[in-house]
């Protein structure tokens, strides 16, 4: 779609807000199995990477609702192999409210690709994709999605993401796709070290899964006549290989995705029966010693490799190899450049393909008019690069997937209907410009209101029993089955949104902040964490740091302190925030600060939810494709 027939249709729906809300360190803790069983290679222990979350709002009667939303990871340069200099897009969700619903497509794929573009010019060299879409009843990121929304199936998926990823090649972001298995598993050199390993991809689980089966000794006997018969099936493939192209497009404007896994580092290695000895010589029959978890999960995953979509990106460092593109991108990259240059010495073409001047265009405002095939297909970027990550933005309740969809579910922020997602929008744009407020408001057992202002009167002894103020005073309202002394808890209003102390737990007002505002206000929350590590650990009563004994004044609040951070307490808020930005960087067993150990717990149980949906739909997708099912 050209970009002002987008623009004009847009102007018939609302203005949209693309932002981004998140943007942590994370650390990805490998698996038990898959740990011990490669320790001798000195496979990592860990990944660090950075999570980022991008929301697209729409403005729609008036209201910004939330439409779109985008989680990846991206492992840098700092990262051990396999996973250096890699995109991981993890998930993405939507709900079909936009207007013109029909520029839905264009604008999520606009995303992807200056997404893609922007990592590429940050020195990302590959973008890995697992295009499976969620369970019937499970929910990616949204909850309670509209009846009428359809979920698609594997194979529109998989295409919504080719045809995106043709577009990147035809302006020169990316360079050749491939498929997880045709890169690494059809390679008998490679062992699982070699396959990347991201959080909620499908590979984490299986490989632990097939440890699991082969300690167990459930797959020691097939192994090795599964060597054998894999030797001669993929000896078979490789002759037909040349009719299929592995082309995934659908035979229309689609792409060939390239079965070479020679840019992996590794050549390839023939599954036929003759090798080649060290010395040069040909063997007849020589066994060749692959790595039992790579040939399972490489048999479990040809039937359905074309969901697993690697694409390399045209980074400065990237080879030839990495960079060949079919031969219709090729076309449609120099028809491209022509008209470029055509353009630049003032003559374009029109609508009848005739060449005609375009030096009189201009807009309305008198500026002159660039045409869209103007646009940037060298893999060069006019557009000023901002390093976003300089500064970690935490939102608590966006920083995985899995807490925002415990926040909408706790507190019923629905998508299913128009008028609910506007509540749900405001609510969440609310919680953005109030982090320090409670994300769970408590309402009334009697009456069911929600309590925000005044006084509730709280139950210690009941679960989850409070009562408005109204409803405590009235004598005839109905306690239930509670007969206890209730306490009364004073609920504080909301915080304003230029709230932006230095510790980070502010509001809003920290997007209006200077450069050095931020350095500093960065610089703060580092040096208050350092403090509470050193109160904690300190049991001398003359310390000689002066802020020592007021911050354990504060630590000693936290524990004695009935409002607590959730019942409106300031000092409780502050000091939770910290310990929670500690928390989520440490990992000692046993750590003497407060809170921690509760808090990694928390974080762990939210890991474990959204592994449980990641391994739902990856045993779904196997036993789909099991059945003969891959073409649903």
């Amino acid at each position: 779609m050209p970009f002002e027939e987008a623009l004009d249709s847009l102007n018939l729906g609302g203005p949209i807000t693309i932002r981004q809300v998140t943007s942590t360190d994370r650390k990805l803790e490998v698996r038990e199995r898959m740990k011990e069983r490669y320790s001798h290679k000195n496979y990592p222990d860990e990944f660090p990477f950075r999570c980022k979350c991008i929301v697209v709002f729409q403005k729609l009667d008036g209201i910004d609702v939330i439409l779109f939303a985008l989680y990846v990871y991206e492992h840098g340069l700092d990262n051990p192999a396999p996973n250096k200099r890699s995109v991981y897009v993890s998930y993405l969700d939507s709900v079909h409210f936009m207007r013109p619903r029909k520029m839905r497509t264009f604008i999520y794929h606009e995303i992807l690709i200056s997404y893609l573009d922007f990592v590429r010019s940050r020195g990302f060299s590959t973008a890995h994709i697992w295009a499976c879409p969620p369970l019937k009843g499970d929910d990616y990121i949204f909850y309670a999605k509209p009846e009428d929304q359809k979920t698609p199936k594997d194979a529109r998926l998989r295409q919504w993401y080719i045809n995106m990823l043709v577009e990147c090649q035809r302006r020169g972001i990316v360079g050749k796709m491939t498929n997880m298995y045709d890169l690494y598993f059809s390679n008998e050199k490679l062992d699982a070290t070699a396959v990347p390993y991201f959080e909620g991809d499908y590979f984490p689980g299986e490989a632990e899964n097939i440890i699991k089966d082969l300690e167990e000794g459930k797959g020691s006997k097939g192994s090795g006549g599964g060597k054998k018969k894999k030797k001669k099936k993929s000896s078979k493939s490789n002759k037909g290989s040349s009719n299929k192209g592995g082309d995934t497009s659908g035979g229309k404007g689609g792409t060939k995705v390239d079965a070479d896994a020679g840019a992996s580092g590794a050549s390839v290695v023939s599954s036929a029966s003759t090798t080649v000895a060290s010395n040069g010589s040909s063997v007849k029959d020589a066994p060749v010693a692959r790595d039992p978890v790579m040939v399972k999960l490489g048999e479990i995953i040809e039937p359905m490799k074309e969901s697993f979509i690697v694409a390399y990106l045209n980074w400065e460092g990237a080879s030839e190899e990495d960079q060949k593109v079919p031969k219709e991108i090729m076309e449609y990259r120099e028809k491209a450049e022509k008209e470029k240059k055509e353009e630049a010495n003032g003559v374009g073409v029109d609508a009848n393909g005739d060449k005609a001047s375009s030096s009189n265009k201009r807009d309305f405002e008198g500026n002159m008019i660039v045409s869209t095939k103007s646009r940037n297909l060298t893999g060069k970027s006019k557009a000023k690069i901002i390093d976003d990550d300089v500064e970690e933005l935490d939102c608590e309740f966006f920083n995985n997937r899995q807490a925002f969809l415990n926040l909408c579910r706790g507190n019923h922020y629905q998508f299913d209907e128009l008028r609910r997602s506007k509540h749900t929008s405001m609510m969440v744009l609310w919680h953005f410009h109030n982090r320090d407020a409670p994300k769970f408001v408590q309402q009334c057992a009697s009456c069911s209101r929600e309590i925000l202002t005044g006084i509730r009167h709280h139950c210690p002894s009941c679960t989850d029993f409070d009562l408005c103020d109204e409803c405590f005073k009235n004598p005839n309202t109905n306690r239930g089955a509670c007969t206890h002394k209730l306490e009364p808890i004073k609920v504080e209003g909301e915080t304003t949104s230029g709230n932006s102390q230095g510790d980070g737990s502010g509001g809003g007002g920290g997007s209006e902040l200077t450069e050095a505002q931020r350095r500093e206000r960065q610089r703060n929350i580092q040096l208050h964490i350092q403090l509470i590590e050193h109160a904690s650990r300190c049991n001398s009563a003359s310390c000689s740091s002066s802020n020592c004994a007021k911050m354990k004044s504060y630590l000693k609040h936290g524990s004695t302190c009935k409002l607590k951070a959730s019942g409106g307490c300031k000092i409780c808020k502050r000091i939770w925030t910290l310990l929670r930005i500690h928390a989520q960087h440490c990992r000692a067993n046993l750590c003497p600060i407060p809170q921690c150990m509760a808090i990694r717990e928390r974080i762990r149980q939210l890991k474990k939810q959204q592994q449980a949906m990641d391994d739902r739909r990856r045993m779904e997708m196997n036993r789909h494709y099991r059945m003969g099912m891959g073409n649903r």
